[in-house]
């Protein structure tokens, strides 16, 4: 080679060395904070970013959804489009983010990300600091006439249903404020989904791009964890504990009307958003050392034969190309697949993540505070522990595209080896009414019989009462009781029709005679085991993304991919497996002749029903990353020298080596 062309070479290295800028924020760039310069700090960044993301949307909003729906008359329906309403900002936002990711910069971009999060929870908290304060009506010397015992009284004509809008309260603008905040957290969490990740990809080198998007997953999933346990435990502080003295209050957690501190999560969001935009702003477009690992990087996108566009020097730099760019990436069949099965894997997670504290709740009779406080444990090991070692076994085994494909591909098919876990449950006593029939009735007429006839009872309460001979009343309006007492602390029913005692003596206890069992410990562990092996294939989806499209079109790919996973995913999975719980039903809330939520479940066809839905989309996953695999095409190069060496398994133990 020429002298002259040797030196032309080093004289552009010098020049690109002289474009990588230190770490800093516009004039403010000392030598003492060039060590955060680096990439292993940019993921620790990112990893803070991930948690409190996880924390706040997908933990903390959760968890204090019902404290929103009483303290701000919301129904279920409004208050789900609250929960929603962190994708309906993401939508917007993907393609067009991911779009410009690979021509702007990126942690400028990021950091705007971050700080519009910090303002998503600012509005969010603004309802309870610009409002008035909750109230509330104590009763407590007039139980009786307000039916909280739901004792049979034939006088029972109420006008609740007719009072029931004279003191609605229009709380619209607060609701508009919730509905923009979580549009907000949607918005700013995009740069850090697509591009963060990228920046990730290209300043790392080929084999630690795995394990750091893993680490941020994780970082995500543990957010998670203590966002619902965090978020459980405010909760168990009054509402306005700012405003009003405590000790006035006059109010328990255990009582109805309880509204907790909802917005002492958000507040801790808030600060810490805000918190991280600055050392996020600080890093620069490229990292020391960025042209040196562009060189030692090998291309493993997908061979197309014809992708030449994307290789013009000024291809993606005008909006009209974002069609071209699109279309090129749908023509990319191994890239369709992934994101195929990514969408399942993500459909799947969504509706295990809203629905999983209920479902213990549910088939194991467990209160719905340890329901919740063994999914944040079960969480953290978990899902983190399988991000973790999804992204460090393609570094550990040097896996390429292939070989990435096909640990996704053992890990859904492990999961599908999981579905008769759904089926454990613990039994449940028989209800009158609905399991046996009524005493002196030949066959089951529903909950109302002729010992309750004219008791005025409804289904819009649920308090079951236990008889002697542990069998279930609804309530102890269906057990015909006329008369309540406190003995020991425990409720005891008397003078109830439906129950052959004498007069003097309880008839029936408050509570639904069910008890744990054994089978709850086990199905933990199975749940354990379910929640790692469908989160070891998260980071994995990511890097071969980065290994199948074009570099240039890595932030585009992946905006797609998580525009597509939003859209078919992580939207309607809860709203699919909701349909699927609630088609097990067997009594429903009915509230002036409104229905309302679930009363009782048949465990059996809950348990059959969701493990068919576990087993029809494991299997479209498997198949699907199992397609990607085969319609792979590595571009010429690898096919020429390195087609043999896609991944070889050395097995420390027999000396055999396995091929991926």
């Amino acid at each position: 080679m020429p002298m002259s062309k040797v030196n032309q070479d080093r004289g552009k290295s010098d020049e690109a060395e002289k474009e990588i800028e230190p770490y800093g924020c516009c004039c403010f760039k000392p030598r003492c904070l060039q060590f955060f310069n680096t990439i292993q700090w940019n993921v620790f960044w990112q990893c803070v970013f991930n948690f409190f993301e996880g924390f706040i949307v997908n933990g903390v909003v959760n968890v204090i959804i019902p404290a929103l729906e009483k303290r701000y008359s919301l129904s279920s329906k409004r208050s789900a489009i609250i929960a929603s309403a962190n994708d309906f900002g993401a939508f917007i936002f993907f393609i067009f983010v991911g779009y410009i990711g690979e021509r702007v910069h990126k942690p400028k971009l990021m950091a705007a990300g971050v700080l519009v999060m910090s303002l998503g929870s600012f509005l969010f908290l603004l309802p309870h600091f610009i409002g008035e304060k909750y109230h509330f009506i104590l009763s407590d010397s007039n139980a009786r006439n307000n039916k909280t015992e739901a004792v049979c009284n034939l006088n029972s004509e109420s006008t609740q249903c007719e009072a029931k809008d004279t003191q609605t309260s229009s709380y619209t603008e607060y609701y508009a404020m919730f509905i923009l905040g979580q549009m907000f957290h949607g918005i700013g969490a995009v740069p850090m989904f697509t591009i963060a990740l990228a920046y990730i990809d290209e300043n790392c080198k080929q084999k630690m791009t795995s394990l750091y998007v893993s680490l941020t997953f994780c970082c995500a999933a543990v957010g998670v964890a203590v966002g619902y346990i965090v978020g459980g435990q405010t909760l168990g502080l009054f509402v306005d504990i700012d405003k009003v003295p405590t000790d006035s209050v006059g109010l328990t957690p255990d009582d109805p009307q309880w509204v907790g501190a909802w917005w002492i999560g958000v507040v801790v969001s808030f600060f810490a958003f805000f918190f991280i935009f600055l050392p996020t702003l600080g890093f620069p477009k490229r990292l020391p050392g960025y042209d040196e690992l562009q060189k030692q990087k090998v291309s493993e996108a997908y061979n197309s034969g014809g992708s030449e566009a994307t290789t013009r020097a000024d291809f993606g730099t005008k909006l009209k190309d974002i069609p071209k760019a699109i279309w090129l990436l749908l023509k990319n069949p191994t890239f369709v697949f992934i994101v195929l099965g990514a969408t399942i894997e993500l459909n799947i997670v969504g509706g295990t993540a809203v629905f999983g504290a209920k479902l213990l709740h549910v088939l194991f009779n467990v209160d719905l505070t340890t329901a919740g406080s063994v999914m944040g444990i079960i969480t953290i090991p978990g899902s983190g522990g399988g991000m973790l070692l999804g992204g460090y076994l393609p570094k550990k085994l040097q896996l390429r595209c292939p070989g990435i494909l096909k640990l996704c591909f053992i890990c859904m098919a492990t999961c599908l080896l999981f579905a008769p876990t759904f089926l454990i449950n613990c039994p449940d006593q028989p209800i009158f009414g609905l399991d046996k029939p009524y005493t002196g009735e030949s066959s089951i007429s529903e909950l109302k019989a002729a010992c309750n006839k004219g008791c005025g009872c409804t289904t819009s309460a649920f308090e079951p009462i236990c008889d002697v001979n542990h069998t279930v009343y609804f309530s102890p309006c269906h057990a015909g009781c006329t008369n309540v007492s406190t003995i020991s602390g425990v409720k005891s029913f008397f003078n109830c029709s439906c129950i052959d005692s004498p007069s003097n003596k309880s008839a029936a206890v408050d509570g639904s005679c069910s008890e744990k069992c054994s089978w709850f410990y086990a199905f933990c562990v199975l749940l354990f085991g379910i929640m790692f092996f469908t989160f070891m294939t998260m980071s994995p989806v990511v890097t071969s993304i980065f290994r199948c499209v074009p570099d240039n079109q890595r932030s585009l790919a992946l905006g797609i991919q998580l525009l597509i996973g939003r859209l078919l995913g992580t939207t309607p999975g809860p709203v699919l497996l909701g349909y699927i719980i609630d088609s097990a039903c067997t009594i429903w809330q009915e509230d002036c002749g409104e229905k309302g939520s679930c009363w009782t479940y048949n465990k059996h066809d809950l348990g059959m029903r969701i493990m068919i839905w576990w087993l029809v989309l494991k299997a479209l996953g498997v198949i699907f990353f199992f397609t990607a695999f085969k319609l792979y095409k590595p571009p010429p190069e690898q096919d020429n020298n390195q087609s043999v060496e896609v991944a070889t398994i050395h097995s420390n133990t027999d000396g055999v080596s396995t091929k991926l």
